[in-house]
């Protein structure tokens, strides 16, 4: 059967990217496949799963994985699981335009496929094309409306665009597709608190709080909510908490308070 590697993504202040493999063989199959691939050069099944074995790899090696997948492409030019796989290794890669190539045509081949425009979208996002990377992770929303981190993704890209109500309805529809995971309600709250909605950011805080406890972050969000609204006893608590686990939000405050400050002081000129 062949099988494919997926590429999953979060947006949080930056890109992360990470990959889950089906299966983790050994090195012995790396052995074995290098074995098949010398006897069978031109069998693009061989190539394919010489690809898979690198990635696999207790440290993958997604260099030697895109060569594999590129060339059972080359031999299997509709096999669209190869391009896509080669589009998953050259984003780790790091090379953006190349993988961008292979997404697309893993599409071309197979448009219905709602991981590859999720994807396509995370190398759009990488070189800072955040239209382009929108309208790929809309189209992975509708073609899988429970699909989680395209909703998320979306939500990130239409940050990157000020389109904040955009952003906001788009994390609020990625938090019931997976509720127990806090970086949608963490993002959402951010945009609220721009928006002078402290309580509602609040709200999805204390949600978000639940969820991964002693959260500095979003110890520090609390803090910075409540004190917009006056709440002065809640605010120093969740302050003293996010600097007892982390330091450096003393810094932050501060940098922060300049910056406030420099700003009402040009705004006063």
């Amino acid at each position: 059967m062949r099988k494919r590697f997926f590429l999953t993504t979060l947006l949080i202040a930056m890109l992360l990217l990470a990959c889950a493999p089906e299966t983790t063989p050994g090195d012995a199959t790396v052995n074995e496949l290098a074995e098949l691939v010398q006897q069978n050069p031109n069998n693009p099944q061989h190539r394919f799963d010489f690809g898979m074995a690198f990635l696999n790899s207790e440290a993958p090696d997604y260099a030697l994985a895109a060569e594999q997948f590129l060339r059972a492409a080359q031999l299997d030019p509709t096999w669209a699981a190869a391009h896509y796989n080669a589009g998953v290794c050259l984003t780790e890669d790091s090379k953006y335009p190349e993988a961008t190539e292979s997404f697309q045509t893993a599409l071309a081949l197979d448009p219905g496929d709602a991981k590859a425009w999720n994807n396509l979208g995370v190398v759009y996002n990488l070189y800072n094309r955040f239209a382009e990377a929108r309208d790929a992770f809309a189209q992975a929303t509708v073609l899988d409306p429970s699909y989680y981190e395209a909703f998320f993704n979306l939500g990130f890209a239409y940050e990157k665009l000020r389109m904040m109500p955009e952003a906001i309805e788009s994390y609020e529809t990625a938090i019931p597709l997976r509720p127990e995971v806090d970086l949608a309600y963490t993002n959402v709250a951010r945009l609220y608190h721009f928006a002078g909605l402290y309580e509602t950011a609040i709200e999805r805080l204390m949600v978000a709080d639940g969820l991964t406890p002693n959260n500095p972050e979003v110890l520090y969000d609390l803090y910075k909510n409540h004190a917009a609204l006056g709440h002065l006893s809640e605010a120093e608590q969740y302050y003293e908490a996010a600097v007892s686990i982390d330091p450096r939000y003393a810094e932050i405050h501060i940098t922060q308070e300049q910056t406030i400050s420099a700003d009402q002081l040009e705004a006063g000129n």
